[in-house]
């Protein structure tokens, strides 16, 4: 079994996960080929396990393969304008996309270090 790792997330953190986490389904839709690009084994496999990262986000943790996971459908969904929600993001976030941008590299240094 995978070691769980806890990320004590701000906000603004949180909401970047959520949001990027559970619009897949929503306005965009998770392709088989997205979802193998972002460590799933196809677009069924992350719609089946979404719900699951979402519940564990902050108790217990997510293993580091997930929390790379979680980051990067995120990151899709915040920035690609082909792929994503991109211009969109206002609409579904609570907050600005500039700080939504600061909350996203946090993240990405604080799921870089953890180990597997």
């Amino acid at each position: 079994m995978a070691t769980t790792h806890r990320i004590d997330l701000d906000d603004v953190e949180r909401d970047f996960l959520l949001t990027g986490l559970l619009q897949w389904g929503g306005v965009v839709a998770m392709t088989d080929d997205l979802a193998k690009a972002t460590g799933f084994s196809g677009a069924e496999d992350y719609y089946s396990r979404v719900v699951d990262l979402v519940n564990a986000l902050d108790d217990p943790g997510l293993s580091a393969t997930d929390w790379r996971r979680a980051l990067a459908v995120a990151e899709v969904a915040f920035s690609s304008e082909i792929l994503g929600l991109g211009h969109q993001w206002e609409d579904f976030s609570h907050y600005d996309p500039d700080d939504t941008y600061q909350a996203m590299r946090r993240l990405q240094w604080r799921v870089l270090g953890l180990s597997y």
